[in-house]
């Protein structure tokens, strides 16, 4: 090999390494992303079973996340993709998710529910404030997380913090 082929050679293997460690480290912050809020629920009513009156989702969120801080906005209710009852803009609006916190959090009464039965045919959407918006599947009574790649990612993350190896 000549000289110049042994510095293009060189440039061009440098360059592919720079750019295989960038993808890498966006790969692994997309990942962090995608994983770091988990949404499970329940359903709470007043009254017995049979009769419930006031039916409502009762959240438990986890922030995974060490460092960042998200707020929630708003739920919806939807059945096959489409909304069942109007989206709830202001019982959980500005609520506080600091790094690391598990909390409870339960909405106001979803008026157009008359049943438990329809509550629970439902799902129950949750999304974020800030400059990225998503909505966010709460995983209730029944329900599987939706995707192969949603499944595996959390799995994933799930091993990784059993083993205690420090993603951030």
């Amino acid at each position: 090999m000549t000289f110049w082929q042994e510095v293009a050679a060189g440039f061009l293997g440098n360059v592919l390494a720079g750019f295989l460690l960038v993808a890498l480290y966006v790969l692994i912050q997309w990942f962090l992303q995608v994983t770091d809020i988990t949404i499970g629920y329940g359903w709470k009513w007043d009254g017995p079973p049979d009769n419930a009156r006031n039916v409502r989702p009762a959240f438990d969120i986890r922030n995974l996340s060490r460092s960042r801080t998200y707020k929630l906005s708003n739920v919806a209710y939807l059945k096959d993709g489409r909304p069942v009852a109007p989206f709830d803009n202001r019982s959980v609006w500005g609520r506080e998710l600091g790094p690391g916190c598990i909390d409870i959090v339960e909405a106001a009464p979803v008026a157009s529910f008359t049943s438990l039965d329809q509550a629970m045919k439902s799902e129950v959407h949750v999304r974020l404030q800030g400059k990225r918006l998503f909505w966010l599947q709460g995983v209730g009574p029944g329900q599987q997380r939706k995707g192969r790649l949603q499944r595996a990612a959390f799995w994933l993350r799930d091993k990784l913090e059993r083993m205690a190896f420090p993603l951030e």
